[in-house]
């Protein structure tokens, strides 16, 4: 059995999906928090053409939790609390990068193989949230009530020695 690589469409949504996570993008608010929702509405549509492109049931079913978790972390119908949208979060991450790596090598990959992806494609949270919010709402966000930052994080001053 001969594999192709992950399509780049696959490789580009487990990024996006990263970025929400990595920014800490759940604990927002406001209008920062309705960037959020729209954020991950659009990521949950985007998985769609990738689930019909799929090659294997496994894969499939892969990106319909990927797909099941993003919406209902953007939409939030259950009022859940931000540490449980955020692990909704992370779970659809390590359902794309399971897609991603099936796509790869043609087999299911093992738990080292994901978190060795997943590590590989870490963004530090100032990075990631400059990559998914917009400059004005740097510090749109009121803060959120588990005492994560809910805005932009913002570096310690440097000290002099």
């Amino acid at each position: 059995m001969t594999t192709a690589p992950a399509p780049q469409a696959l490789q580009d949504l487990l990024r996006r999906a990263l970025l929400a996570f990595d920014a800490r993008a759940l604990h927002t608010g406001g209008e920062a928090g309705a960037h959020t929702a729209v954020l991950l509405g659009d990521l949950a549509a985007d998985l769609l053409p990738a689930m019909d492109a799929a090659e294997t049931e496994a894969a499939r079913e892969e990106l319909a939790e990927a797909y099941r978790c993003l919406s209902l972390a953007g939409e939030n119908p259950l009022r859940q609390s931000c540490t449980e949208r955020e692990s909704m979060v992370n779970i659809a991450v390590h359902a794309l990068a399971r897609a991603m790596l099936r796509c790869d090598t043609g087999r299911t990959p093992s738990e080292e193989e994901v978190h060795e992806l997943l590590s590989g494609l870490w963004t530090a949270s100032l990075l990631a949230w400059a990559q998914i919010f917009p400059a004005h709402l740097d510090g749109g966000s009121p803060p959120c009530a588990c005492g994560a930052l809910g805005t932009r994080p913002v570096m310690a001053p440097a000290t002099g020695a």
